[in-house]
């Protein structure tokens, strides 16, 4: 993509994590929009935009608490874009867990942690 940037959602319920992660990726990649969401269902609601990505946290309800959860809220980004690429992002390090969310359509699987930044990064600069 040359003049133009690449769009991509972040969905945390932790605004400082989906703050620092936007930062992140601006600073490592200055071709990148970066809209954040802290619910599932507002960045459902703004898919119309087509971002090129989905970075979407796996827990979405500990600020509120009828919030619908990731495996819900990637059932439905698939059911609309078969296509966009979504990586889950969690602090879950079950194997089924990931397993399950590259069932559901999932491109990428990443643990929270010191490295998880930066995995993502490179997950984004190799798919967008």
């Amino acid at each position: 993509m040359l003049d133009q940037k690449s769009k991509i959602f972040i969905v945390d319920d932790e605004p400082l994590l989906a703050e620092m992660l936007s930062d992140y990726l601006n600073e490592n990649n200055p071709n990148l929009f970066v809209k954040s969401f802290p619910t599932g269902e507002k960045c459902l609601k703004n898919l119309d935009e087509n971002p090129d990505l989905v970075v979407l946290d796996y827990y979405l309800n500990s600020k509120e608490k009828d919030a619908a959860n990731g495996i819900d809220i990637l059932k439905e980004i698939k059911s609309r874009n078969k296509s966009l690429p979504v990586i889950m992002l969690s602090s879950q390090k079950s194997y089924s867990t990931a397993a399950q969310t590259i069932g559901y359509g999932a491109m990428h699987y990443v643990i929270k942690g010191q490295d998880a930044f930066r995995e993502i990064s490179e997950l984004i600069k190799a798919n967008v």
